[in-house]
C-alpha cells in the first residue's frame, strides 16, 4: 500500500509532541513491556511510571533499569488519583480483553490530574509488519474492537479532541529478534511462532526492508486524543 500521504515519525516521538510533554511531569504507560517508553521518557526528564502485567516483559524493563514499573493491568491501574499529567497506551489497548477495555479507559480517567490527557495509539490492521505478525497472531478483530471502544470512550467520561493517522517503522536486528518480541509481548504465541517459523521468515525476507540497524517494517498507526468531558 502506498502510505506517502502519512507523516513518517516514530510513536515515541508522536505522543511527546501530541502531549507536549514537559519535563518533570507524571506519565503513565499502561502495557509498557519491556519499559522501553518508561526509560525514554525518564532520558528527557519526565516522571514515568510504567505497567504491565506479563512477567517476562517485567523482568526484562527490571533487568534494563526502567526505574518505576509496577505489576498491573490496565482495568485496574495501580496509580493514585488525580495523579497524572498524561496516560498513554502504545500499542497495547487491544491487548485488553474487549470486555475491559472502557474500564481501562475509565481507569486512565481516573488517576488524570484536572488537566491530564490520554494518548491512544493503535496499529491498523494493514502494512507490511501487520503482514507478518498476522501469520502467528491475527489481530484484525481486536484491534477493531480497540477503536470500537475509542469511538465508545464518551461512555467513559471522555471526549476525543484530535485523531489521525500517521506511519510508524519498526526496526528488528534480525528475524530472531522479531521472534523473541512476538512471543514475549504474548507467550501463548510460542507453539504457534514454532509451527509456521518457515512461513513467517519467508515473509519477514519478502516484506523487510534491510537499512544499517536491520530489518524495517512500515506500520501505520491510528492515534486519539483523549480528555474528561
Amino acid at each position: 500500500m502506498d502510505y506517502s500521504d502519512l507523516e513518517k515519525i516514530g510513536t515515541y516521538d508522536h505522543a511527546l509532541r501530541t502531549l507536549n510533554l514537559q519535563p518533570g511531569q507524571q506519565v503513565v504507560d499502561v502495557g509498557s513491556g519491556a519499559g522501553g517508553f518508561v526509560r525514554w521518557l525518564a532520558a528527557r526528564g519526565i516522571n514515568p511510571i510504567g505497567v504491565e502485567c506479563g512477567d517476562a516483559m517485567l523482568a526484562e524493563a527490571r533487568r534494563l533499569g526502567s526505574g518505576d514499573v509496577r505489576e498491573g493491568v490496565g482495568q485496574d491501574l495501580p496509580v493514585e488519583d488525580n495523579s497524572a499529567d498524561a496516560v498513554v497506551f502504545l500499542a497495547s489497548l487491544h491487548h485488553i480483553p474487549a470486555d475491559d477495555m472502557m474500564a481501562s479507559l475509565r481507569e486512565a480517567a481516573r488517576v488524570l490530574k484536572q488537566a491530564g490527557k490520554i494518548y491512544v495509539s493503535e496499529p491498523m490492521a494493514e502494512g507490511p509488519s501487520f503482514t507478518v505478525g498476522r501469520l502467528v497472531d491475527d489481530e484484525t478483530h481486536v484491534r477493531a474492537q480497540a477503536q470500537a471502544a475509542l469511538a465508545a470512550c464518551g461512555d467513559a467520561g471522555l471526549t476525543i479532541t484530535e485523531q489521525g493517522r500517521y506511519l510508524d517503522e519498526y526496526v528488528y536486528s534480525d528475524f530472531a529478534a522479531l521472534g523473541r518480541i512476538m512471543v514475549g509481548i504474548d507467550p501463548e504465541r510460542a507453539a504457534k511462532f514454532e509451527r509456521v517459523k518457515d512461513t513467517v521468515a519467508e515473509a519477514f525476507d519478502a516484506n523487510g526492508r534491510k537499512t544499517a540497524h536491520g530489518v524495517a517494517f512500515e506500520q501505520p498507526k491510528q492515534f486519539h486524543l483523549l480528555t474528561p468531558t
